[in-house]
């Protein structure tokens, strides 16, 4: 492995060993990360956000929806909002890349759309989109002033969405039949609680065999793999206020906090405690 103190400027990587540094400036509701995995691979999951990669070393294999990409250096990997996909080194010693969470009105903002913007591709190559998005994300990681952190970031995604956006998929946000609907909303509400499919099913009125198969054409992961996602996000949220990694893994419903750890990494790339250690310096920096 390489000496990851040489890997970028400003020490972006340095000390990250398969793992994720969390940056959150605020800059138009956006987050920066940055990611050098060797072993780790991100398990099926979706975002509120799109989130678009850097990819400065190695090269990034993940799969979009049904589509399978490799993103090369110098190239942006691009996940709109609610898409499912995964995410794990392809080529190369070690992948690092940095990484902008960017929220869809802030995007649609940045072009001046009426509509919802998409990008059909999940890889982009383009040298000049490539630089305007790493000096945004320079400015988020960089604490430079929140005017700065804006016009570049704006500048840099309105470049972008001119040069590759579209108009989402109307396809691309399944349709939700109520039934499906109402089994989402009950694990969220329920996220940690120790659900059985069958007490689902009942509350929607599906058979067992039904609620599954049509839970998964709709939502595009079993139902396991979402209450993961929603408690993974409420953890998130606790992690920032503050709340003691062992109190939060009882909160979101595990039973220990190694198990809460490990499902944890598998979602953000980063453990708990790395992840709340980055978001407070944050906020205390602010």
């Amino acid at each position: 492995m390489s000496d990851p103190a040489a890997a970028a400027p400003g020490d972006l990587y340095g000390g990250l060993r398969d793992g994720v540094r969390v940056w959150q400036q605020g800059a138009c509701g956006a987050m920066a990360t940055a990611a050098r995995f060797v072993r780790h691979r991100f398990r099926p999951h979706t975002h509120d956000t799109f989130m678009f990669g850097l990819i400065e070393g190695g090269a990034k294999e993940f799969q979009r929806e049904r589509t399978t990409y490799l993103a090369a250096p110098h190239s942006v990997s691009a996940v709109n909002p609610g898409d499912l996909h995964t995410g794990r080194r392809a080529a190369g010693a070690e992948l690092r890349y940095r990484a902008l969470y960017v929220p869809a009105q802030t995007l649609a903002d940045a072009v001046g759309a009426a509509a919802a913007v998409g990008f059909q591709s999940g890889v982009i190559e383009d040298a000049g989109v490539f630089r305007a998005m790493v000096r945004a994300h320079q400015a988020l990681v960089g604490g430079e002033t929140r005017l700065a952190r804006d016009g570049l970031l704006l500048a840099a995604l309105g470049l972008l969405a001119s040069r590759h956006g579209g108009v989402a998929a109307a396809g691309a946000a399944r349709p939700a039949r109520p039934e499906i609907g109402r089994a989402r909303a009950m694990i969220e509400d329920r996220y940690a609680d120790a659900l059985s499919i069958a007490s689902i099913a009942r509350e929607v009125a599906l058979s067992p065999y039904h609620l599954m198969r049509q839970f998964r054409a709709q939502v595009g992961m079993p139902m396991h793999a979402y209450q993961l996602q929603v408690r993974i996000e409420r953890a998130r949220q606790l992690l920032a206020k503050g709340e003691a990694p062992a109190h939060v893994a009882l909160s979101v419903g595990f039973a220990d906090q190694a198990h809460f750890s490990k499902r944890f990494k598998s979602l953000v790339g980063a453990s708990p405690a790395s992840y709340q250690r980055d978001v407070r310096r944050n906020a205390a920096g602010r």
